[in-house]
Parts: C-alpha cells; sequence; structure tokens
C-alpha cells in the first residue's frame, strides 16, 4: 500500500506539466495531491515505530514532492505593510441571486464588504447586473459604495430581453486606458478580459479569468444522499459521472490557459492575474498561468489558504498572480462566507 501511495504521489507532481490533453491519468492524481502527501508522512512516522528501514519507500516520495507543498501550505509570511494599491478578487456567484445562502441579507453584506475593503482595482467573477426593477443594478451600487469609478464588464450571457446579464468585471479608481478580451469558448461563463490600468506614471495590464467549472454542486448533493442510504449502485453511477466532468473540465482548462497564457506574455506592461482558476496549484493551468509569474499565497499568504467552500473544501482555486515588477506588500485570504469562494486581497506597488 505504501509503494502505491508513493507512487501515486510522484505521478501526482508531474500533473502541472502534462497537458490533459495529451495525457489525462495525472490530473486526477494532482487534484488529491495534498491527501497523497498527508498518507506517505503518515506511512513514515509508522514505519519508524514499526520497521525504521521500510521508511525509505514514503520518504523518497515525500521529498521528491517537498517543492510542491509551498502551493499549498505557507506557515507565516503574513505581512501587513501597505501598498501603492490594493487589489480585490472574488467570485460573488451572481451576488447570491437565487438565495443560495438561504439569507435575504447575503447581497447586502458582500457590498458592505467590498466597501470596507475600498480596493483601487476590483475584479469580480461569476458577475451579475440587471436593469429589471425588481433588481437592484449591481454596477451603480458597486459604484456608489467603492471608490472604483471606472468599470470593464463583460457578459457572457444575456437574458430575459437584454435585462439581467451574466458575465465578469473589473473596476478601477485609476483610468482604465484600454479593454480587451482573450477569447475562450463562452460555454458555462468561461471568460477572460483584461484592462490596461494607468497608475500615475506607469501602466499594468489587469487581467480577470473564469475558467471552465466543472458544476459539481448538484453532484456533490446526489453524492452526500446515496452515501447516506448506502445506495452502491448510485455511487458508482455518481464516480463515473463525476471523473467525466472532471476530465472534461481538466481538458478545457488546459486549452483555456494556454489562450491566456500567449496574451500575458504578450502582455507590454506588467500584469496581475486575478480570478477563478477551478483547478488546484498542482494542475497544468495554474502551472502554465503562473509562468514567470509570482504567487501572492506563495509569497505572503498563511495556512492552506482554500478559498473553495463547499461540500468539499480545502482546496485553493482562486488565485493574485503578479509580474516581478509589480512587487507585493500584503496578501489575504479573507475569511468570510458570502459565496462559495473566499475573497482574495493584495497590496502592490510599482518598482521602478
Amino acid at each position: 500500500m505504501n509503494l502505491l501511495l508513493a507512487f501515486a504521489l510522484c505521478l501526482s507532481i508531474t500533473s502541472p506539466w502534462i497537458d490533459p490533453n495529451t495525457f489525462l491519468i495525472p490530473s486526477f492524481f494532482g487534484l488529491g495531491f495534498l491527501a497523497l502527501f498527508i498518507a506517505n508522512l503518515l506511512f513514515v512516522l509508522f514505519w519508524l515505530a514499526l520497521k525504521p528501514g521500510y521508511v525509505i519507500f514514503g520518504l523518497s516520495a515525500l521529498l521528491l514532492s517537498t517543492p510542491m507543498i509551498t502551493r499549498h501550505l505557507q506557515l507565516s509570511n503574513k505581512s501587513n505593510e501597505s501598498g501603492q494599491f490594493d487589489v480585490l478578487s472574488f467570485n460573488v456567484r451572481l451576488f447570491d441571486l437565487y438565495n443560495w445562502s438561504n439569507n435575504k441579507d447575503t447581497r447586502n453584506n458582500i457590498l458592505e464588504y467590498i466597501k470596507s475593503k475600498d480596493a483601487e482595482i476590483l475584479c469580480l467573477q461569476e458577475y451579475f447586473r440587471s436593469n429589471d426593477p425588481k433588481y437592484f443594478n449591481k454596477l451603480d451600487t458597486l459604484l456608489e459604495v467603492q471608490k472604483a469609478g471606472n468599470h470593464h464588464e463583460h457578459f457572457t450571457a444575456i437574458m430575459h430581453n437584454g435585462l439581467n446579464k451574466f458575465g465578469i468585471a473589473t473596476l478601477s479608481s485609476y483610468p482604465i486606458v484600454y479593454k480587451g478580451l482573450v477569447p475562450l469558448d463562452t460555454a458555462g461563463n468561461n471568460v477572460a478580459i483584461y484592462s490596461d490600468i494607468k497608475i500615475d506614471d506607469d501602466t499594468i495590464r489587469v487581467f480577470n479569468v473564469h475558467l471552465a467549472s466543472v458544476h459539481l454542486s448538484a453532484l456533490e448533493k446526489d453524492i452526500s444522499e446515496h452515501i447516506e442510504k448506502n445506495n452502491q449502485q448510485k455511487q458508482w453511477d455518481d464516480l463515473k459521472l463525476l471523473l467525466r466532468k472532471l476530465a472534461g473540465g481538466y481538458k478545457k482548462r488546459a486549452d483555456q490557459s494556454d489562450k491566456i497564457a500567449q496574451y500575458i506574455a504578450n502582455s507590454p506592461y506588467p500584469v496581475i492575474v486575478c480570478g477563478d482558476f477551478n483547478d488546484t496549484p498542482c494542475s497544468y493551468s495554474y502551472q502554465t498561468l503562473c509562468s514567470g509569474l509570482e504567487d501572492a499565497f506563495i509569497e505572503e499568504g498563511q495556512g492552506l489558504g482554500s478559498t473553495y467552500i463547499g461540500y468539499y473544501p480545502s482546496l485553493r482555486i482562486d488565485y493574485l498572480l503578479h509580474s516581478p515588477a509589480v512587487g507585493l506588500n500584503q496578501f489575504n485570504t479573507e475569511d468570510i462566507k458570502l459565496s462559495d469562494h473566499r475573497p482574495l486581497f493584495g497590496s502592490f506597488s510599482i518598482t521602478k
């Protein structure tokens, strides 16, 4: 069992460098990296107490995978130094449009939270805006509650005769001098935009990204119900459906991240990349988008940095990346539960 787990851990650390469209299997193991790392660590402790000679199996795998653990866990790098400008990235889950939280105050609480952070640059995923009188206009409200007066929106779905719009938005208190779109398959609200923002005498390019989701919410509920009822046939069907959804998601996000990475590489300005990647740090998508950039969590994060709030928490799937020319002064994974994602807050300065 230890040999199998050691092999699985080694396979998981190859997933960031193997395109799922070429070879899919490592991506599944990459998703389980943390669990595999802990299992091998427990075996090392077990062998130390029982048969020290067998420690070599788990210890070898742990040593090979140690560089990857820093993507998932930071002990204490937290800084409180303020920078030149602040960035807040938040998947707001349509401002709880369908009352998933079973709390009618959630919408206003999200707005109050955004107001309290008062960031100069605000990147929102799963953004919703409506001109229907029964909904409030989120853009107008956002412009009222915080300092970012310039905006860049892009919508992947427009419904009810153009009244309700779903997509992504970047807001800035600094001038947005250019607005661009990375063409992606927009099915499932996949979208990536970039905004050239002029900060004093400098310009940066801010990418706001929402990669393909596998839409597991309904399946998660089915899995829990079938486990409780001990319905083994349904559990097997759930597993097959889960694997198909994960496989499709890995492949889509690989293609999307390749396209976005080209735009990042060709940027004439230093970049900040915000967004919901729907992938863990041990994935091809993360590795591709992080190439040449710094990960704010690795620099100044603390703990596991998990951003997903759901049936299977502890996953870090939301990111704040930046060029070395944009120095990070402060970073925090915000400990609030107003969506199924936690927000990310960073304070930056442009280095000369």
